[in-house]
């Protein structure tokens, strides 16, 4: 029986091969000619997923590459996948919002991922214009966008002082922790703060755990709603998140240090008719927001300005320079213009620490702009080639192969500080507005990207400014991907951190 058992199983196994071989040549490659190139696969329907979910950034440039870095077609899992990455192709995308939509897209991430209910989806879609424009409005508006800045500095300031507490009671006056969780207790902490108040913090002391074991542990299988008992602990951590919210949402009238904009919100949607269970899941959708890239970010950041030699003591001169230290010393004051000073200099007085920024974001970001062909497109853009894109497909921009371009971006696999520094600066002079799209575009550009940046480049010129620290396990590769829940998983980076003598 065992014997025929094997015999089975290798006659199987070769009929597989044999299959799989001769597909290899007679499935996918074919489009029409006005479709971009389709790359061949070798399963029928599910075509390069599995490649795809495996490492996707990866799958994009390998792609890229065998298809001489023109526009092409995947198959994934039984849809048309249109990659677009010159930057005229991608203005073209952005620009057309009749045929090309995100709906679908956007319910599907709402559902799976933050949990809403689906009536609470569609309703939410029929009344974005108006919650959208508040977050505009407080994201984008200068003077609102400043109000959430200087309460941001305030609680990053107070995270500051409790790991300068840890670090006097420490025995040798040293700690080791792990960077990304470093940054997930200073920046998160004091982001949550600012957007939903100490309050909502103190009494839910586990939110930033519990965001790190949804993204970490459950990020794919919410994604494609796996079974609650394969996956208990993300199901329970975003379950707790949603109550935490909501909790807010039905307190609200207790809970004055909630920030303003959240406020608004609250009391818009809450006029709509939506739920405190609704609200929880729209809240969590804002942690993502404004959490699973910047915090990324500021991490990569801090890391590679660690490792480049030199580059911390070119990092805290240009802080010197631009007034640093009295600005830090002005904003110890209570009153609420205290933190002007420090505002004033972030980022516009910090043209290296922006360069960094945009150069961990370019070499980091793994985001991909997604758009539902709803109808038969024609998408004119490089060299007035028209492409012509049926309905059901999918268009993609994947943003690494835009900022893995070596055209756009020579040496793109080398970490340049001084990439998108002005030459007068002694920078190299890239534009980081033509050739990065971290933030994607259009309709769907994040309202967030203005206080992204201020959120990283506040923390990590902090940090620096702040301590002396040190990578303990130097051997350990800096990761190439900047998501979340991939970097949540790596080893990690070990930190040994001292509080700096700034008088020496």
């Amino acid at each position: 029986m065992d014997l025929i058992t094997s015999t089975h199983l290798y006659i199987a196994g070769g009929i597989v091969l044999l299959y799989a071989t001769l597909l290899r040549f007679t499935v996918g490659g074919k489009s029409s000619k006005d479709e971009p190139n389709q790359i061949p696969h070798w399963i029928p329907v599910i075509g390069h997923a599995f490649r795809f979910a495996l490492n996707k950034r990866e799958f994009f440039l390998w792609a890229d590459r065998i298809n001489a870095k023109k526009p092409f077609t995947v198959l994934l899992g039984g849809r048309k996948h249109y990659i677009f990455s010159d930057p005229a192709d991608c203005a073209a995308i952005h620009k057309n919002g009749k045929s090309l939509h995100i709906r679908g897209f956007v319910r599907f991430i709402y559902l799976y991922i933050w949990g809403f209910l689906p009536e609470d989806a569609d309703r939410m879609w029929e009344i974005k214009q108006e919650w959208h424009r508040i977050d505009l409005d407080w994201l984008l508006d200068p003077a609102k966008n400043r109000v959430i800045t200087q309460t941001y500095l305030r609680h990053l300031e107070g995270q500051f002082k409790d790991l300068d507490n840890a670090l006097e009671q420490s025995e040798k006056g040293v700690l080791r922790q792990a960077g990304l969780k470093t940054v997930v207790d200073l920046q998160g902490k004091a982001t949550g703060a600012t957007l939903w108040g100490e309050t909502t913090m103190k009494l839910n002391p586990g939110l930033m755990d519990d965001l790190t074991v949804m993204v970490r542990d459950g990020f794919w299988p919410l994604l494609f709603n796996a079974p609650r008992w394969m996956f208990p602990k993300p199901y329970a951590a975003r379950q707790r998140l949603h109550e935490a919210f909501a909790d807010m949402i039905t307190n609200i009238d207790d809970r004055p240090d909630m920030s303003v904009y959240v406020q608004e919100r609250t009391r818009y949607l809450t006029s709509q008719g939506m739920s405190a269970q609704c609200q929880g899941a729209d809240n969590l959708r804002t942690m993502f927001a404004s959490l699973l890239n910047s915090m990324p970010t500021g991490y990569l950041a801090l890391v590679h300005i660690l490792t480049e030699p030199g580059l911390v003591d070119d990092v805290r001169a240009e802080l010197e320079n631009a007034g640093w230290a009295d600005a830090v010393a002005a904003s110890a004051d209570s009153r609420d213009d205290a933190l002007e000073p420090l505002i004033a200099i972030i980022p516009d007085k910090l043209p290296l620490m922006r360069s960094i920024w945009y150069e961990t974001l370019r070499i980091h970001n793994n985001s991909l702009t997604v758009r539902e062909v709803i109808a038969p497109t024609e998408l004119s853009g490089k060299s007035g080639r028209t492409w012509r894109l049926e309905k059901g497909g999918v268009v993609s921009i994947p943003c690494g192969l835009m900022h893995y371009n070596e055209k756009l971006h020579p040496d793109p696999d080398g970490f340049h500080p001084g990439r998108f520094m002005e030459k007068t600066l002694g920078g190299e002079g890239e534009s980081a507005s033509r050739t990065l799209k971290p933030f994607g575009g259009g309709s769907t550009h994040c309202p967030g990207r203005v206080f992204a940046e201020k959120q990283m480049i506040g923390l990590v010129a902090g940090m620096i400014w702040r301590y002396d620290m040190t990578i303990v396990n130097k051997k350990q590769k800096i990761p190439k991907v900047g998501e979340f829940d991939n970097l949540a998983k790596q080893p990690a980076i070990w930190l040994d951190v001292r509080t700096r003598d700034l008088a020496a």
